[in-house]
């Protein structure tokens, strides 16, 4: 995806057409992501909602525009871990998962097969593999961000690919 600065500044000034571009270049990447943390798409869909009104609150603090990216980022995971920390949710797949978008048709059943082995995973573990193999966050930021010991973080992360290792090996 690529970063459009001039409109990022332009919605950093209050220019409401520029936000909303925004939230359309970014909105599927944002409902995915918040789909792989919270594996439900209704709360998929109310995460994406609060992440984008607190990008619309806060994007005027936003230092270096070339960060976005990051910046957006680390909402997304905030949000949805707090929403994973304020209630127990679903660990069973929706249903309509087709409504997930994939980078090719080629990719779908592959696509679905993760998302329902991550969906059978316990929350911590969905956590540590959202955050390092998804987000792409390393050990020490992921330790920092919730607030656990970098051995836990490891070891949560070893023991969640064995599990998905046997999920997907059924």
């Amino acid at each position: 995806m690529e970063i459009d600065l001039r409109l990022i500044e332009q919605a950093q000034a209050g220019d409401q057409k520029a936000f909303t571009q925004l939230v359309l270049n970014y909105s599927g990447y944002v409902y995915r992501t918040a789909f792989a943390f919270l594996h439900n798409e209704s709360e998929a869909e109310d995460a994406s909602q609060e992440i984008f009104l607190k990008v619309y609150r806060s994007i005027h603090r936003l230092n270096d525009i070339h960060a976005f990216p990051a910046w957006l980022k680390k909402v997304i995971t905030t949000v949805c871990l707090d929403r994973m920390k304020g209630k127990q949710l679903d660990l069973v797949p929706d249903s309509n998962i087709e409504s997930v978008s994939t980078t090719t048709p080629d990719h779908w059943d592959r696509q679905i097969e993760l998302r329902e082995a991550l969906g059978k995973l316990s929350q911590e573990e969905r956590e540590i593999v959202v955050l390092y193999d998804w987000q792409g966050y390393s050990y020490q930021e992921i330790a920092t961000l919730l607030e656990i010991p970098l051995g836990t973080v490891k070891s949560r992360l070893h023991t969640a690919r064995m599990h998905l290792r046997t999920i997907l090996s059924d």
